[in-house]
């Protein structure tokens, strides 16, 4: 966020701001051509360290686990745990904390600069909005982008934890497997895109917002893309847990 607000005057701009993108959304003219250029550049730049930084999660989880579930003699049941740690909460929340390292940054370091540069003025000037056209596609690539993620990364978090518990440390394949079905439910898959279409939406507005502030040359960039990777992880990382309390209240 901007260096030069205080915190009230800045949440207020970002509520301004937020409803100034829900408008740009439910009316024209919409620049799909870019929202689809931004998609592809930010799908490249995430997938490989998407998918490195999440998919040992699924081993570690049963590293930990499987010693604990051996000495009571059921560690056939390990899977059930793996999959609803991967499904609810890690593969969710490590995909849109990557995605907001890769992608956010990226988004606010693009519009900081074109802001530096006096780009997003010429837009203005040429009658083109550039709320619309540099922050609207990066918001859509981003509630895009990040649930497709999670799909990939919950699949790798599976298949770590599955050669590490049935390959390595011996646990019947038909036990795991068995239970990894019995316990995971389509509700289970449907909160953990829910969760990562809400912190990607989150991060978009968070970079254009940071990025469409940019003063100060070259150091104002860098403060904007920092900016936009350390908010973004912390209300990655709040949300998540409220939402993880929402859910244990309501008994989901």
């Amino acid at each position: 966020m901007s260096q030069r607000r205080g915190p009230l005057e800045a949440t207020l701009a970002f509520l301004d701001f937020f409803a100034a993108v829900l408008r740009c959304l439910v009316t024209g003219p919409h620049f799909w051509l870019e929202t689809l250029r931004t998609m592809d550049i930010l799908m490249r730049r995430c997938l490989i360290p998407v998918g490195l930084a999440v998919a040992p999660v699924g081993a570690v989880i049963a590293l930990q686990g499987v010693g604990v579930f051996r000495m009571f003699g059921v560690e056939g049941l390990l899977s059930s745990m793996l999959a609803t740690a991967i499904f609810r909460q890690y593969s969710p929340a490590l995909a849109s904390v990557m995605v907001a390292a890769q992608a956010g940054s990226s988004i606010a370091a693009r519009i900081g600069t074109m802001k530096v540069r006096g780009q997003i003025d010429a837009l203005a000037v040429m009658s083109v909005d550039p709320l619309r056209y540099v922050v609207v596609p990066g918001f859509i690539a981003c509630l895009i982008i990040a649930p497709l993620l999670n799909v990939l990364t919950t699949a790798l978090g599976l298949v770590s934890g599955w050669f590490f518990a049935v390959v390595l440390a011996r646990v019947d394949h038909g036990a795991f497997v068995d239970n990894l079905y019995s316990q995971v439910t389509v509700t289970d898959l449907w909160i953990g895109l829910a969760k990562c279409t809400l912190f990607g939406g989150a991060i978009g507005l968070i970079a254009g917002f940071a990025g469409l502030r940019t003063v100060g040359g070259a150091a104002g960039v860098g403060r904007a893309a920092n900016s936009t990777v350390v908010t973004t992880i912390i209300m990655i990382l709040v949300i998540d847990y409220f939402i993880s309390l929402l859910l244990l209240w309501l008994g989901v």
